[in-house]
């Protein structure tokens, strides 16, 4: 056994008897356990390996993790967060566009800012590590929703002017 494995399952093990003695129990089937490295790295460990055996269940690794709503991967691109940024920015605007004649500039400003803007703000950062390909990639966003005709594909900018027509969106 790696001594990789060895070390994370000694740290699983001391969470869970921590959260045992504070009558917390720890759920396998709600945890996500990742394992961080290289494509390399990565590469060389099989899939037994991957897996970790508690005492009470069994902790199966995944190529993407969530965590405080961030989306981690095992290459620690984010290009997971920035694909599902996109992805609920899009649809938010699309839903947003719908009631655009119901209500005024201002009602439309503060609802863009409020579920488009916030939700770009927030860990922000990470897309520095992203790979260009994602972030200028208009196909995850743009992928029909189960039951939806395809559309074709428009960048943010386009899709923003068209819900806050002669409106700039000044961030802070």
């Amino acid at each position: 056994m790696p001594q990789a494995k060895q070390e994370m399952i000694a740290v699983v093990t001391a969470v869970n008897e921590w959260s045992q003695t504070r009558k917390l129990k720890l759920n396998a089937q709600k945890s996500e356990v990742i394992w961080l490295g290289t494509r390399q790295q990565l590469a060389k460990l099989s899939q037994a390996d991957m897996t970790l055996q508690l005492p009470d269940d069994t902790l199966i690794a995944r190529s993407v993790v969530r965590n405080l709503g961030v989306q981690l991967d095992t290459a620690l691109n984010f290009d997971a967060q920035a694909r599902n940024c996109v992805k609920t920015c899009y649809y938010h605007l699309r839903h947003i566009k719908q009631i655009k004649r119901y209500v005024d500039q201002d009602c439309m400003r503060s609802l863009v800012h409020a579920f488009i803007t916030s939700r770009l703000d927030y860990c922000n950062s990470l897309f520095a590590q992203c790979n260009v390909s994602t972030i200028h990639s208009p196909a995850a966003a743009t992928s029909p929703e189960p039951g939806c005709p395809s559309r074709p594909q428009r960048s943010a900018t386009d899709t923003i002017s068209t819900v806050t027509p002669t409106t700039t969106l000044a961030t802070r």
